[in-house]
């Protein structure tokens, strides 16, 4: 059965997002993105301070079925990398929403993401 956390915002790149602070977000990718790749091997991110702007590429996750770019919601700034992500790859397909690649900063706000309901109807 397919998590689907309503504490947490989306994207239509199948990326989770959770507010952590007033321009902070915890950011992973979707247990419906994580399957759709198959089995995580190894995950790529940009360096830790890079400036994005939306629409861009700041990190690949390859896995077993499909390669998965990691696509920034909103204009931002990688804050912190999780550094401990290489070693335990094969988590994310565990337990998607509990490893967060990324912390991201930002001014936006969350009513440009998906809410609990819009990503469920995005993913049927």
């Amino acid at each position: 059965m397919m998590q689907i956390p309503r504490n947490v915002y989306y994207t239509k790149e199948h990326l989770w997002l959770q507010k952590i602070g007033l321009y902070d977000f915890c950011v992973g990718i979707s247990d419906f993105g994580q399957k759709e790749i198959g089995e995580i091997d190894l995950i790529e991110l940009t360096t830790k301070s890079s400036l994005l702007k939306r629409g861009s590429i700041w990190g690949i996750v390859y896995g077993t079925n499909d390669t998965f770019h990691l696509i920034t919601p909103f204009d931002c700034k990688i804050v912190e990398k999780n550094r401990n992500l290489h070693k335990h790859t094969a988590y994310v397909n565990t337990a998607p929403y509990s490893y967060w690649f990324a912390i991201l900063t930002t001014k936006i706000e969350t009513v440009s993401l998906l809410t609990f309901q819009d990503y469920t109807q995005l993913i049927q």
